[in-house]
């Protein structure tokens, strides 16, 4: 028999916690500082409403008629006999995309959960160098990385061995409140600090010359630019590449308003990337840090910032548990599609596929460490292998394995999309068909030849 959710609301919350991860709390307010504040957020809020939500509901609806595994999903909806390429490139994408992304991601989160203990020492310094010292520390050490990264691997691994509603579910109804309770009150916080109201206007006003309009005319490679960034970042944001949305959806009862559902996680989504840009932006001009950071952000010009607040260091740890809580929840969903896969396939018990893929994830992750920390040498073309994967599933694999699945929803089954999402309205349903057929595939190839 398939394991169901327990309820809307554990679906809603777990569903989000699959889509809240680094990408939101890390990623987003780098991206949004380097990229005119306001203006990226406007283009990137265009990119969620017209585009994310119709593919996020979508994957859910194609995944509940499937009632089944990723591989056999695309043979056992198609309403006719259809070429054996969809199962095997989509599903090739899927597993490529969960081995990659894991091994990689298994590190990252690592350093979240070894900050959480850094900030609970009270480790970190009003002197930017000692915290950029600090995290080289980190970085460059096979062994600390290997430690925290096989840590939160098994803790993945306990939650997801309990199943779909003891597990995953019961996890998210726990964590995700606890998440979004510690962003509000650091948000409100650094809203009380002295200076802030610049970072707040830079991260809510538009500026028209970034996007192109400017008193000389139009200029449109801005426009575009600023585009495939925000979409680039909605598509990653929403776990769309890597068979989530699918085997939750596939996890749904009949009953469940897919869109009204899909409107809840891509609202919570927005709000905990909003929250931490409202954390972090306002915190760097508060203090006249330089906001073009990048990565470095989060793990080293924000402990500078908040070693000069008071209750700063309270505020600094709350802020690394919720980078790890939110990390956890992602790294629990990607997990899923393949230990699911694992279980109907070969008829293993839930245990056992979650260890196996668990295994595979540590495996994986020390080869990447040992390139990483250049144990051994393995860079090509001057990237070692941490670097290509991030840059080869966030340019290439992920929007593909997306474009696979588009393609096969607007021309092999839309019908069944739009009558599985009971969508009424005439106009949004030949919509969502567009979406899917048309809009998605071209924007999909034109990040492709952007990013080559």
């Amino acid at each position: 028999m398939r394991a169901h959710w327990g309820s809307s609301l554990g679906f809603i919350l777990a569903t989000a916690g699959s889509a809240i991860g680094l990408g939101n709390i890390w990623r987003f307010p780098y991206l949004i500082a380097q990229n005119n504040g306001g203006s990226f957020l406007l283009i990137y809020l265009l990119c969620i409403i017209l585009l994310g939500y119709f593919l996020l509901t979508s994957k859910l609806a194609f995944g509940r008629i499937a009632q089944t595994n990723f591989l056999d999903g695309f043979q056992k909806v198609a309403p006719k006999q259809i070429s054996p390429l969809w199962k095997q490139i989509g599903g090739s994408l899927i597993i490529l995309n969960i081995f990659l992304v894991c091994s990689i991601y298994a590190i990252v989160i690592g350093w979240t959960l070894s900050y959480v203990f850094v900030a609970g020492q009270n480790l970190f310094s009003t002197n930017i160098a000692v915290n950029q010292e600090l995290f080289q520390s980190l970085t460059n050490s096979y062994h600390k990385q290997f430690f925290w990264g096989l840590l939160c691997i098994l803790i993945s691994s306990l939650v997801l061995i309990k199943g779909v509603k003891g597990g995953i579910e019961k996890a998210a109804l726990y964590l995700m409140p606890v998440l979004f309770g510690l962003l509000i009150f650091m948000a409100f916080r650094i809203f009380l600090l002295p200076n802030t109201e610049k970072g707040f206007s830079y991260l809510f006003q538009i500026n028209w010359n970034a996007l192109g309009f400017d008193t000389d005319g139009f200029h449109p490679h801005q426009l575009a630019h600023i585009t495939l960034l925000a979409l680039g970042q909605a598509i990653y944001s929403l776990s769309l590449g890597l068979g989530v949305c699918f085997i939750y959806g596939s996890y749904l009862k009949p009953d469940l308003d897919i869109k009204r559902a899909g409107l809840w996680i891509v609202f919570l989504d927005t709000c905990v990337a909003l929250l931490a840009s409202c954390i972090i932006v306002p915190a760097v001009f508060s203090f006249g840090l330089d906001i073009n950071q990048g990565p470095g952000l989060s793990f080293v010009t924000l402990p500078f910032a908040f070693e000069q607040v008071k209750g700063g260091r309270f505020l600094m740890f709350l802020f690394f548990v919720s980078l790890f809580v939110a990390a956890l929840t992602s790294l629990i969903s990607i997990y899923e599609p393949l230990i699911n896969l694992i279980t109907e396939k070969l008829n293993w018990k839930r245990k056992r596929a979650t260890f196996c893929v668990a295994g595979i994830n540590v495996f994986t992750s020390m080869i990447i460490l040992a390139s990483f920390t250049k144990k051994v040498n393995l860079k090509v073309i001057g990237r070692d292998l941490f670097d290509w994967i991030d840059y080869i599933t966030g340019a290439y694999t992920l929007g593909l394995a997306v474009l696979v699945f588009c393609l096969f929803m607007g021309w092999e089954i839309a019908p069944q999309i739009v009558e599985n999402l009971k969508i009424k309205n005439k106009f949004w349903a030949k919509y969502i068909v567009f979406v899917l057929k048309w809009l998605a595939p071209i924007t999909l190839v034109v990040l492709f030849f952007t990013a080559w």
